[in-house]
């Protein structure tokens, strides 16, 4: 079943021509300027990680390889895929319950265009896909996905305390360990705050918003805050906190076993120990902003730990390349499936986040208008 590309529903004041090409101007700003900051955090992050790199060594590797391991690790990434679609389910619960056979292209598309869209911007295009495909608010997709991003973080830190409890934490890792309790335990903090206490914080929201924002944004802006606090409602429901640690934990086993399934290719082993290092840390450093699909920010972490443990650098750099290549694939011919089933192109995607403004509008009462 095809479905629609428009955005605006045929009851909704139409977009007119100048205002689409007045969004699209100021889209391509910010997609500039995210291109920018994204594209160096990726370039240091590459050099750092290939700075010694020595191409025929690489090349002898990947000759070498075994690559009948990457169809089982292909089917763990999958699972985890259906998974983190779940996990999402139980998010949006509150809002409204969606079949798993209708959130999976969503979930798809959107991690797909985590590839092709620097600075994460996928996730953007999930929260607007939702909006568009089941009708969920694009605040409240977007604050399930914030909550998805957290547990992703604790569940990383909970794997290097695993390995600290193993076999300790290398010193060089030790800023790493204490740098995301302080961030992924901030934001928890602060999305336990917007459910214990969402009248209060949408008070204090609201105060500031009218004493630093133009009036004529005062009402859209009370509106999109309102959403965004109401998106965290499913977290006061126990069964639900409880699936969503089950579920990031899942993933994250699934993804790491993919991990180590993939270093069969090159016949290398490591310990559970390393293999917890080398996940946490690699997947900590996609909290960064970056290019396109994690470029840089998820491989210079993975060389550095199996680098430390002894694996031989042009080594662990041909399996990283190769750990990248097969993730990066999965994903994006994934998402492309799942829009040719549903009759999307790029060009549809792009519109829809040209058009974001818009969607964030639309989802304000008119008498706020």
């Amino acid at each position: 079943m095809a479905y629609s590309t428009e955005i605006c529903d045929p009851n909704e004041t139409p977009v007119t021509d100048r205002r689409r090409k007045k969004i699209g101007t100021e889209h391509a700003r910010r997609v500039d300027w995210r291109v920018a900051v994204g594209m160096v955090v990726s370039a240091v992050s590459l050099y750092i990680a290939i700075q010694n790199l020595k191409p025929l060594e690489v090349w002898r590797a990947f000759r070498q390889a075994h690559y009948l391991w990457i169809g089982p690790a292909i089917v763990l990434y999958l699972f985890a895929l259906v998974i983190r679609t779940l996990r999402w389910r139980a998010l949006l619960s509150s809002e409204r319950r969606i079949p798993l056979r209708e959130l999976l292209p969503t979930m798809a598309m959107g991690r797909g265009a985590n590839n092709i869209y620097p600075f994460r911007t996928g996730e953007i295009i999930r929260a607007l896909l939702l909006r568009q495909r089941n009708g969920i608010p694009a605040a409240t997709g977007l604050a399930a996905i914030l909550v998805e991003r957290v547990f992703d973080g604790l569940t990383m830190i909970l794997f290097l305390i695993l390995a600290a409890l193993i076999g300790g934490i290398p010193n060089y890792l030790n800023y790493i360990l204490w740098a995301a309790l302080a961030v992924f335990g901030a934001a928890l903090a602060f999305i336990y705050a917007l459910v214990l206490w969402p009248a209060s914080i949408q008070r204090l929201t609201e105060r500031f918003i009218d004493r630093v924002t133009p009036q004529r944004f005062r009402s859209q802006l009370h509106v999109i805050t309102e959403r965004f606090i109401c998106g965290f409602a499913s977290i006061k429901s126990v069964l639900t906190l409880t699936l969503v640690i089950l579920f990031s934990i899942t993933v994250w086993t699934a993804e790491t076993l993919s991990y180590r399934l993939l270093m069969n290719s090159f016949s290398f082993d490591v310990n559970l120990h390393h293999l917890l290092l080398m996940s946490s840390t690699a997947n900590l450093g996609t909290a960064l902003p970056s290019g396109p699909g994690n470029l840089g920010t998820f491989d210079a972490p993975a060389i550095l730990v199996l680098t430390r443990v002894g694996i031989p650098e042009n080594t662990a750099i041909g399996y990283q390349t190769l750990l990248h290549a097969v993730l990066w694939c999965t994903e994006t011919f994934a998402g492309l499936w799942f829009m040719w089933r549903s009759g999307l192109r790029k060009t549809d995607l792009d519109q829809t986040l040209a058009e974001q403004p818009v969607a964030y509008d639309r989802e304000m009462p008119r008498s706020n208008r």
